[in-house]
């Protein structure tokens, strides 16, 4: 069975490049490109979640907002969420794992550490 990931990132080519590096183990992405968008998805019947991939840098909220909203959802609580983002904050890593992220990664990433750090919190290792 694919685990299912929830891609957050208002940049499309950012969740296409998740998508198809995480397609060799067979993880199905899901894509959100706001905020907003993404809680609807979250809530949506039938999604059993596997992880989530948060962007701090969104177009109608930020990921931190995300993160909050997620936590105080029953079915996204258990679910390992990792925020990711390309700008360079003082404070930002460790702000996202106080808000109850499970791992922080910094773009650009390779496909690789990306794989890896999917596999690990998915429980595949």
């Amino acid at each position: 069975m694919n685990a299912k990931v929830l891609v957050v990132d208002d940049e499309s080519t950012t969740r296409r490049l998740v998508s198809y590096a995480l397609q060799t183990i067979h993880v199905e992405v899901v894509g959100a490109e706001d905020g907003t968008q993404a809680l609807e998805i979250a809530q949506e019947e039938g999604h059993n979640w596997g992880m989530a991939l948060l962007d701090i840098n969104l177009p109608d909220m930020d990921g931190f907002q995300v993160l909050a909203h997620f936590k105080a959802m029953p079915q996204m609580q258990e679910v390992p969420i990792i925020i990711f983002t390309a700008r360079n904050h003082p404070g930002d890593e460790n702000a996202a794992l106080e808000a109850g992220a499970a791992g922080f990664l910094y773009k650009p990433f390779s496909t690789q550490e990306l794989r890896a750090l999917v596999t690990r919190h998915l429980g595949r290792e």
